[in-house]
């Protein structure tokens, strides 16, 4: 998932469908060297009724391992710490940070969401969290009961007496957004709003390519909403420290793991985005001696 748009958009049919009736080609993978088998599994992370189960594909795969990975452990201490380090520390409102017509702007859009919703809550938000929010944010309150197919993941695993344990740290993961100035966060902010307004299907078109399976298409479909040159800087930074930085990190941890016992398995289920492209968790893993298949 190239730019911010990838973020964002990282983020319905009936539902009484299964997982397993809709999500038919899951973005999964399967990981093999020196007789030793694991799983790479490319979600999205926002709920959604046909994702509130997991295909059968998957759950096998799970079956199959010693230990499921996430990005980040998914207990209730990680959300809390997470949700603490979104905050801001210097007590300022918004209104006295933000322009009058970004913030403004930024209430309608809220409002358009839900004609309920203000600014109010997210007062003492980071700029990049309240960014990061906004695009998901429909969908969430749509299925506000839902989790994310990565926590639906992590139950299963745990459920099934499986080690369990996130990739990443939340500090690290949230640190990749504090490398932003205020400046460039208030930029993050405008971009969302653009892309946004311009862009309205773009997550039922995310969510609908996500179903059907297709990398190539999911990808074309990406790199089509670069054509705006006017955020390319941050997109650049965004991309580096967002994604490629963390693909580095997550692929030398998953190869320590896997050397740590050959005779153990694991699932590793991240972001699709993480998955896809030359600078991608599969390709740096492939280049350290993995074979490495998509499961069909």
């Amino acid at each position: 998932m190239k730019s911010i748009k990838i973020v964002l958009a990282l983020v319905v049919l009936t539902l009484s469908l299964t997982a397993e009736e809709v999500l038919k080609n899951p973005f999964l993978w399967k990981v093999e060297k020196d007789k030793q088998t694991s799983y790479l599994f490319g979600t999205i992370h926002v709920p959604a009724p046909e994702l509130s189960a997991l295909p059968i594909k998957v759950k096998k795969a799970i079956d199959s391992c010693d230990g499921v990975q996430t990005e980040l452990d998914m207990n209730f201490m990680n959300q809390m710490k997470a949700s603490q380090l979104m905050l801001r520390e210097d007590g300022k409102p918004l209104e006295k940070i933000l322009s009058k017509s970004l913030y403004e702007r930024t209430e309608n859009k809220l409002k358009s969401i839900n004609p309920a919703l203000n600014l109010k809550p997210f007062s003492q938000m980071k700029i990049w969290a309240l960014a990061a929010t906004l695009d998901i944010l429909e969908e969430q309150m749509k299925n506000p009961t839902l989790a994310p197919i990565d926590d639906v993941v992590f139950r299963y695993g745990k459920e099934h007496n499986k080690s369990v344990s996130g990739i990443e740290s939340v500090e690290e993961q949230m640190s990749a957004f504090d490398t932003f100035t205020r400046t460039e966060q208030i930029e993050f902010l405008e971009a969302t709003l653009d892309y946004m307004d311009e862009h309205k299907d773009a997550m039922k078109i995310m969510k609908e390519l996500y179903l059907k399976g297709d990398s190539k298409k999911l990808f074309s479909f990406l790199n089509e909403q670069f054509q705006d040159n006017k955020y390319k800087k941050l997109e650049e930074k965004f991309m580096e420290e967002l994604l490629y930085k963390r693909n580095v990190r997550m692929a030398k941890r998953i190869d320590a793991l896997l050397k740590k016992d050959r005779k153990k398995s694991y699932f590793f289920a991240f972001g699709t985005m993480h998955f896809l492209d030359k600078k991608s968790v599969v390709k740096y893993l492939e280049k350290n001696g993995y074979k490495i298949t998509r499961v069909k």
